[in-house]
């Protein structure tokens, strides 16, 4: 038997937290067995994550059994299990391939260190053991030596490559980042640096512009601070940058962004602007994820010119492209994932310890800006 987090149904609740199913087994000629020595715990796993407390609140209790917690789930909700028995949590790991199918490539991974992603699979990687298929560009085989940065290889490096293509694709030349003292964002840091790339980085602590700035970081902008329209502004007259990658997608901070991109376009190109449609150089915000939970206020000081307000994705970006520049962003991820795109990790966490208790259990919702847990579902 294996172990596993996941999400259940019983008796018209929700129960979080560990169970214990069939060790996986090999069916087909390119399957692979994955022992997963570490996987860690992205903003984004919070779906799964936290689906008990976004139903319980303050009033999750202890599960049916060890290790778990519950919720009433609203009948509305229901429709996340249709034709499941459950649902994985955690979305990459890194882990070892301790047995393989019958075709050479499967075989030839036995032994191997590899990153696997499991997003969308029923199975996800806060488990002892996982099934994966040799072959497909979500499981890569990693170097010799590779450490537990490797178990972050896929979501936050293929992000910060995919938001450097975005900004060519869209013709544009600099980027503006918000809550960027996170591990995304000093991997940006990094990564525009090696490109040429300039970027503004947006952060609410004077000690994250210190570590930004230690990095190499050369635009840093507090949000906090009583000048920071102005000094956003100056940033982007700097810099000349029209897109921006917004991580706390509520409250006002895309319109701010917005705003300066126009009023920076405005003063450096006067003989462009066309009356009330503004300038008409492009420029975007794009929201990728939701730090900040309350409603989105968008009241732009602008015209009905050239400018978008939208959502990012990285999953959904890689697919709009052939798939060899998806290959070629894992290839660079590969190659930097113990440099441009390591990863801080903190308090490292058994598969009991994500549902020990409800106390527990909330603690390890806690979003990490600078360490993200680690889950050890083996032990270390």
């Amino acid at each position: 038997m294996t172990k596993a987090v996941v999400n259940k149904l019983s008796g018209g609740n929700v129960v979080y937290g560990v169970a214990e199913f069939p060790t996986p087994t090999i069916s087909d000629d390119k399957d692979l067995i994955i022992k997963i020595i570490c996987s860690p715990i992205n903003p984004s796993d919070l779906n799964h994550l936290g689906m008990v407390k976004r139903f319980g609140g303050d009033n999750v209790v202890a599960g049916e059994s060890p290790f778990t917690v519950a919720a009433p789930l609203p009948e509305a909700a229901a429709g996340m299990f249709a034709g499941k028995t459950h649902l994985g949590v955690g979305q990459e790991a890194m882990g070892v391939v301790v047995a393989a199918g019958a075709s050479p490539e499967a075989q030839a991974l036995i032994g191997k260190k590899v990153a696997v992603s499991m997003a969308g699979a029923l199975a996800g990687t806060f488990a002892q053991y996982v099934k994966h298929t040799c072959g497909l560009k979500t499981c890569v085989v990693l170097p010799d030596g590779a450490g537990p940065s490797a178990a972050s290889l896929f979501v936050n490096p293929m992000t910060v490559i995919g938001f450097v293509h975005t900004m060519r694709e869209e013709g544009h030349t600099a980027i503006v980042h918000t809550a960027a003292a996170s591990n995304v964002g000093r991997m940006l840091v990094k990564h525009c640096k090696e490109e040429g790339v300039q970027l503004v980085n947006i952060v609410r602590k004077e000690e994250q512009e210190a570590t930004l700035k230690a990095l190499g970081a050369e635009f840093v902008v507090n949000s906090s601070s009583p000048t920071f329209k102005e000094d956003l502004l100056a940033a982007v007259n700097a810099t000349g940058a029209t897109i921006a990658f917004d991580a706390t997608g509520g409250g006002t901070l895309a319109m701010v962004i917005l705003n300066a991109f126009e009023q920076s376009l405005r003063e450096r190109f006067p003989d462009t602007v066309q009356g009330w449609y503004g300038p008409p150089q492009s420029r975007a915000v794009y929201k990728y994820g939701g730090l900040d939970k309350t409603i989105s206020e968008f009241q732009p000081s602008v015209g009905v010119g050239n400018w978008t307000w939208g959502g990012w994705l990285m999953p959904f970006h890689y697919a709009k492209f052939p798939p060899e520049v998806e290959q070629a962003a894992i290839v660079r991820a590969v190659a930097g994932v113990e440099t441009t795109f390591s990863t801080t990790f903190g308090a490292k966490l058994s598969l009991e310890d994500l549902a020990s208790s409800p106390e527990k259990y909330k603690e390890s919702l806690v979003s990490q800006s600078d360490e993200k847990f680690l889950v050890m579902p083996n032990g270390e």
